[in-house]
């Protein structure tokens, strides 16, 4: 076990196993002694925790009492209406360059929406659970939608525009995918890096 692995352990009883958070010389369950080492990551556990206190979880809170559960119903909402654009999609409606693309936007919006969906679910429930597959549900969440924008640019990459008009809307949709995968790639290393710093609020067998 490495160092920084061990600040994030809890005391774990060596006869019935339960951990305990809290530093004692006997467990709390069954009685058992405690040995120092034991005891020793427990203090360390302990002063990690109130380490974390300081920090502070605005953030936190914020993901779990609005941002996520908002998340949801929005992206599910735009899932419902990304399944009935792509059934309804008559690609004679726009340019003949062009329709690959829109074809590949409508599926993969379908396709990886329901991914995200259920990302952003895991994640509301592992940050209330204050379990770690709550973070790397969040941010899986965000390499998923990373994708999408990735894909897109790609696929758009390779349309020959036949006009000036088809060529203006390929260099808007390149640039507002380019910005997307920009914005997402900060928000996915802030969120890492304010959660790695957190880790002791969370379940440290779950990580």
């Amino acid at each position: 076990m490495g160092e920084g692995k061990e600040i994030f352990s809890m005391a774990v009883c060596p006869v019935c196993k339960r951990e305990n958070p809290v530093p004692s010389t006997h467990c709390p369950a069954c009685g058992a002694p405690m040995t120092e080492e034991v005891k020793k990551a427990a203090e360390y556990a302990q002063q990690n925790r109130q380490n974390v206190g300081l920090m502070g979880m605005k953030w936190y809170k914020f993901l779990k009492y609005f941002s996520l559960p908002a998340s949801l119903l929005v992206n599910g909402v735009g899932l419902y209406d990304s399944i009935g654009n792509l059934q309804s999609l008559d690609l004679s409606a726009y340019y003949e360059s062009l329709q690959q693309a829109v074809q590949v936007e409508a599926t993969a919006a379908v396709g990886l929406g329901a991914v995200v969906l259920v990302l952003l679910a895991v994640a509301l429930w592992g940050l209330i659970k204050k379990k770690w597959i709550g973070v790397q549900a969040l941010l899986g969440g965000y390499i998923v939608n990373a994708l999408l924008g990735l894909v897109m640019v790609v696929v758009l990459a390779g349309v020959q525009p036949a006009t000036e008009a088809e060529a203006l809307i390929k260099s808007t949709f390149i640039t507002q995918y380019t910005s997307s995968l920009v914005g997402i790639a900060i928000m996915f290393v802030l969120n890492r890096v304010y959660f790695n710093k957190r880790k002791a609020m969370f379940d440290a067998q779950k990580m």
